[in-house]
This record gives C-alpha cells, sequence and structure tokens, in this order.
C-alpha cells in the first residue's frame, strides 16, 4: 500500500480497487465509516514504515460481529484479554490507547466503550495468529516486514508448549484463511494437545520475554525447565576460558545469573541478553541480495565465523542461519549443484546435520523445516556417491560407503516428501514435491542397481 489506490467510498489507502470492493472491507468498516461520515485523510498517513491508524481495523471487524453475527462474537468476546495484567503495564497501555481515542474521538464512533474496544485488543494481543497463506498467484500473506494477523477461537484453546506437538497452516485468502491443525508426531491417549505462541527458534530468554510481554506467563515446559534444553544447549553461548557452554543456572528465573558448564565461569543475566540480542539483530540483516546473489553465501559463511566464537554451535541463531545457508549450496548463483566441489557439498551435508541435530529435539515430527533439511540433505548424500563411482574401482573409494551414502539420499529424499506434500498448494515446499517426483523413481532405481553390483 502506497497511496496511489484509495477506497472510493472511505479513503482508505487500499494495495487494490479490487480489495476495496471485497465484501470484509466493503461491508465491514467501510459501510461503518460511511454511515458515520468519516473518511480519512490518506494524505497523512506513513507510507515508508507501519502505520497507526491501521491498529483501528481489527477491534472494529471484531466489534461490528455485536450486531451482524452475535455467534461469532461471543466466541471472540470468550476468549481471555487479560486486562488486569495488561492493564499494569505502560508498554501497553501506552499502545492501546491511542487506538481507542482514535476510534472513539478521530472517527468520532461512539457506540462501543473505551472498556469494550481495549478489551478486544487484549483479546487480539493474547490469541490471535500470524498468516501465512497464498493471497496471489506468487504472493503470500507474511513476509519479512509486514504480516497479518487472525482470531481463530478453537485453535486459541490448546495450552502453549515451545515443543509443541501440533503445527498449523493456512488456506488460501480464496478460502478465508481457513486454518488447519495437525499433528506434527503421535499423541498419546490422554496426551495434551499443544502448539507453540511464540518461535521454537528464538532463544530461552527471548522466548520468555515475548510469553511474558504478550501472553502473561512463565513458560515451564520440559524445554524450558532444562537449562540444557532437552540435551541440545540451544540457547548456551559459548565460554571464552574453555569453549564449553554456558547455561543458565535456573532456567525458571530470567535473571538468575548463567554458567559455564565446565568451568563454572559465571556470566550475567544482562549480558547474555545483550550480546544474544545484539547477534540476533544482525541475523536479521542479511537478506537476500537479487542484485548480487553470488555474495549470498559469503555474507552467510562470514556471519557463521564471526559469532562462532560467541555461541555454541548448536545455538538457535547460528542453526537459523545454517538452515538458509545449506538451502543456499546447490541453488545461489555459482553455487550451483553441479558446479559445487566436493568440499562444498560436504559442507552442505555438514550443514544439514547439524540443523537437524536441533531440529529433531525442538521441532520433532512432521515440522516443515525438518521437512526442507531432509530433502536438502540428500542431494550431497547422493552427488558425492556418484562421483565416487565415476573414479571407477581404482580410486580407493569404499563401495560399502557408497552404497551406505546413496541409501541414506534415498532415505532423506523420501522423509523428506512425505512431510513436504503436507504443505499447502502452490507453496515453495509442494513445487519442491511435484518437482522431485521423477528423481524419486531414477533414485530407487540407481539405488537398486548400485547395490546389486556393489
Amino acid at each position: 500500500v502506497d497511496g496511489s489506490v484509495l477506497c472510493e467510498t472511505c479513503g482508505w489507502p487500499m494495495c487494490s480497487i479490487n480489495c476495496s470492493n471485497k465484501a470484509h472491507h466493503r461491508d465491514q468498516e467501510c459501510q461503518l465509516f460511511k454511515d458515520k461520515g468519516f473518511r480519512v485523510d490518506a494524505t497523512k498517513f506513513n507510507y515508508t514504515e507501519i502505520e497507526p491508524a491501521y491498529s483501528c481495523i481489527s477491534p472494529l471487524r471484531a466489534l461490528l460481529l455485536k450486531k451482524s453475527d452475535p455467534d461469532r462474537w461471543s466466541m471472540i468476546w470468550s476468549l481471555m484479554s487479560h486486562n488486569e495484567a495488561r492493564r499494569k503495564e505502560e508498554y501497553w497501555t501506552s499502545r492501546h490507547e491511542p487506538v481507542v481515542k482514535y476510534i472513539t474521538e478521530t472517527m468520532g464512533i461512539k457506540d462501543y466503550s473505551d472498556d469494550e474496544i481495549d478489551t478486544v485488543l487484549g483479546i487480539f494481543l493474547v490469541n490471535d495468529f500470524e498468516i501465512n497463506a497464498k493471497i496471489g498467484e506468487e504472493e503470500w500473506s507474511s513476509g519479512d516486514n509486514d504480516s497479518i494477523r487472525g482470531l481463530y477461537q478453537i485453535a486459541s484453546i490448546p495450552n502453549h508448549d515451545c515443543v509443541a506437538n501440533t503445527v498449523h497452516q493456512f488456506a488460501s485468502l480464496e478460502e478465508g484463511f481457513r486454518m488447519c491443525v495437525k499433528a506434527s508426531r503421535d499423541i498419546k491417549k490422554g496426551e495434551e494437545i499443544t502448539h507453540s505462541y511464540v518461535d521454537a527458534q528464538e532463544p530461552l530468554l527471548i522466548r520468555q520475554e515475548l510469553l511474558n510481554l504478550g501472553k502473561f506467563f512463565h513458560c515451564l515446559c520440559e524445554r524450558c525447565s532444562d537449562p540444557t534444553e532437552l540435551g541440545t544447549f540451544c540457547s548456551a553461548l559459548k565460554c571464552p576460558t574453555c569453549k564449553e557452554p554456558v547455561i543458565t543456572l535456573n532456567p525458571k528465573d530470567l535473571k538468575a545469573d548463567w554458567s559455564c558448564t565446565k568451568c563454572k565461569r559465571v556470566f550475567p543475566h544482562l549480558k547474555v541478553s545483550n550480546v544474544t540480542a545484539a547477534i540476533k539483530e544482525e541475523g536479521e540483516l542479511l537478506v537476500h541480495s537479487k542484485e548480487n546473489p553470488e555474495l549470498d553465501i559469503p555474507a552467510h559463511e562470514a556471519y557463521l565465523k564471526k559469532f562462532s566464537p560467541i555461541l555454541y554451535p548448536t545455538h538457535v541463531l547460528l542453526i537459523k542461519v545454517k538452515y538458509t545457508l545449506s538451502k543456499m549450496y546447490g541453488r545461489m548463483k555459482g553455487f550451483e549443484a553441479d558446479k559445487l566441489s566436493n568440499e562444498q557439498l560436504l559442507r552442505k551435508q555438514v550443514l544439514c546435520e547439524e540443523v537437524l541435530s536441533v531440529l529433531d529435539k525442538i521441532m520433532p515430527g512432521q515440522s516443515r523445516m525438518r521437512g526442507v533439511m531432509l530433502y536438502e540433505m540428500h542431494l550431497p548424500c547422493v552427488m558425492i556417491a556418484n562421483r565416487q563411482l565415476q573414479l571407477g574401482p581404482g580410486s580407493g573409494a569404499d563401495p560399502k560407503k557408497i552404497k551406505a551414502s546413496l541409501k541414506r539420499g534415498l532415505q532423506c529424499l523420501k522423509q523428506g516428501l512425505n512431510i513436504l506434500k503436507l504443505q499447502p498448494a502452490g507453496s515453495f515446499e509442494s513445487k519442491i514435491v511435484e518437482g522431485s517426483q521423477k528423481s524419486l523413481v531414477e533414485l530407487e532405481n540407481w539405488v537398486k542397481t548400485i547395490s546389486e553390483a556393489l
């Protein structure tokens, strides 16, 4: 939205004329603005950053349901708002009070009390989901710099766990952004169904800060209660003295000191928090360069080289970059699969193995990222084995290792595709599955041939 397209009725900047004519705008807030005689001054909008005025749209759409759809309204009103705790936090009052005033004073809408508007804002804060779904031919609703969010009353019922046993995805805009929740692993009879309210790839202190700030509780799940985070050490710093992991002395206390597991050197929690935040911020600057894509891999490798002396190798911030980097080897300009050296193929394989060693613990089962990593790992396994075969009998290559590498590659491909086939139609992952069916058959036949020959 850049202000070039305005709704003819209410004057709000829209992404297209088609969007302004859709029922979810035309029949809801647009009709309300028309009835109240309010037309927004779009010349005053901020088009380079987030425009605060848009913060009134979601609560108004919810409040309008009081008359238009009482059943849906009662579902929304039944959700937790944490009013008592939230209204004690200056962070939230400073953000929500301007929205209430914009609706009641600037827009002149007096149909709803300040308490009702603020409560709905609390309901969205505590319960809404970021929606990543297809809204166009090649366009998705949530990118790096923007996102849309929505309320899903039933999906708000399950409790949080940092190692959840479900995953969720969304249907397209045309299908109403319907949410589908799936078990990511086998769930035992009587076991609680959970999902994660925060990104499982956030470090411990950041996860707890987000949960405390937006959900108003301190997580005590199995992962958060274990200083090693299920043996992954995925939030640990690297001790500058002995290079062993530095972990919290008390995961139940965010202000507890951290300590090296070997030499017992102590680090204040603020230092750990500040270092982690600074490294996370620099990692977020690693964006794909359309002008110079050949620089992407060196930039990501440089990040790992810079921060590996500070963070433990399995730290989630390094794992995120390793995940992206592993996909780049074999795809980026100058690093296409057939151009990769054996060393680069081994690098890709090691990256995949390191990522999977953490994802298998914190995002187990049929999580999308595990599927992608398994798919990516089949490439180096197969290509290295094939190159050894091409060298011939006198190369010194071990036939057993060649067969094992090919079989491992086939297993990774099968497991990866079985996970990725669950992703929405039109997604990057679904295209991988579609394009890999022929390769899967060919690899199965090739592995059978080589196994019989060697």
